[in-house]
């Protein structure tokens, strides 16, 4: 029985991603390496050559790849070697490159055919005789033993494992690849479920007189405002809190606590504006807001046009990426009743990995 095993590249200074290593982002409840190791799990040994890893990476690819296989010996009759920020491999391409490999080839690399046209500076290539090369790339074990050999003691620099192969003699037998097995290099990369976040707010605050109203960061003409520490701007801090939550930063209580003296009469804007900065702070910025006010009255449709512009600039934001809106609870409860006023509020959040 052919014994396997996998190196996985994980060892790259992930320049394009901001300096934030790409096998440590969590994708939902595993980082890109984690899943990306699940994906070889049972096929045979795994090396990691990278942080953390079995083994330190080298300054160049082809260094890690060399080392991985100096830890692995002679464990193995065919090796795949893998990069580790590419989380979305499936077994069925791995079984391709393993299945070549067991048929006779001394190499075999997965490849899809490029979507857009490619050109030279001065020419445009012929696309139907271009592949876009992906990974795992497998190997006879003493056949890349000896492509890096070859090419290290020539002075070679390869971007790939198969190019060692090639240099080094070798036939590399290509097999299908697959359009979703794709490397995180930037983070535009990360598919989108996992960077968009959503958080919910809420706030209510009593009517009094002798206070103005303020909502949505602008002053609404009527006989009361609202009760509060701060400006009790409901709509603003319902959007805060919202922003807040979808960051999984805590509540507004906690960055604006409603018995500090910095907090006493702060307006909804400059909670607004500090809450957008603790969100950069931690890697998120705010994509879009929707609140909607709960009051009897006064009517605020004249006034959420303003109070749009308001937020955005106060997020920083665009105008069209905020929604204010304003509902009744037909003389229901304290805000029915015309006793107090309230917010809902939702917030999408996009996680930027860029620190």
């Amino acid at each position: 029985m052919s014994r396997f095993a996998v190196i996985i590249a994980a060892a790259g200074r992930s320049t394009r991603m901001g300096g934030v290593k790409k096998e440590n982002i969590k994708l939902g409840d595993k980082t890109v390496l984690e899943l990306t190791k699940d994906a070889f799990e049972g096929l045979g040994r795994i090396v990691v050559v990278g942080p953390g890893g079995d083994v330190e990476g080298g300054e160049r690819r082809q260094d890690s790849v060399c080392k991985g296989l100096e830890f692995l010996g002679d464990d193995a009759d065919f090796v795949l070697v893998h990069d580790g920020a590419r989380p979305f491999v499936k077994k069925d391409l791995i079984e391709r490159v393993m299945d070549a490999l067991e048929k006779g080839a001394d190499a075999a690399v997965p490849c899809v055919r490029p979507k857009d046209t490619i050109r030279t500076k001065d020419a445009t290539l012929d696309r139907s005789k271009l592949f876009a090369v992906q990974t795992p790339q497998g190997f006879r074990l003493d056949v890349l033993r000896d492509a890096y050999r070859k090419v290290n003691a020539d002075g070679i620099e390869v971007t790939d494992d198969a190019s060692a192969a090639e240099y080094a003699g070798y036939k590399v037998d290509i097999v299908e690849g697959d359009y979703e097995n794709y490397k995180i290099t930037t983070p535009s990369d990360i598919p989108s479920e996992y960077r968009l976040r959503f958080g919910n707010g809420y706030d209510l605050h009593l009517l009094t007189e002798g206070r103005p109203l303020m909502l949505g960061c602008i002053e609404v003409p009527f006989e009361k405002g609202l009760l509060g520490h701060s400006d009790a701007d409901v709509i603003s801090h319902a959007i805060a809190d919202a922003m807040l939550g979808a960051a999984a930063l805590g509540d507004i209580g906690k960055h604006f606590p409603d018995n500090a003296a910095e907090t006493e009469g702060m307006s909804g804007k400059e909670i607004l504006s500090k809450t957008a900065g603790i969100l950069k702070s931690h890697g998120f910025t705010t994509l879009s807001v929707d609140a909607t006010l709960i009051a009897q009255k006064p009517k605020v449709a004249p006034y959420t046009d303003k109070m749009r512009e308001a937020i955005a600039s106060a997020i920083g934001i665009d105008k069209s990426k905020v929604s204010v809106k304003a509902t009744t609870e037909e003389g229901v409860g304290p805000t029915g009743e015309g006793l107090a006023m309230a917010a809902y509020a939702t917030a999408t959040v996009k996680e930027e990995y860029l620190k």
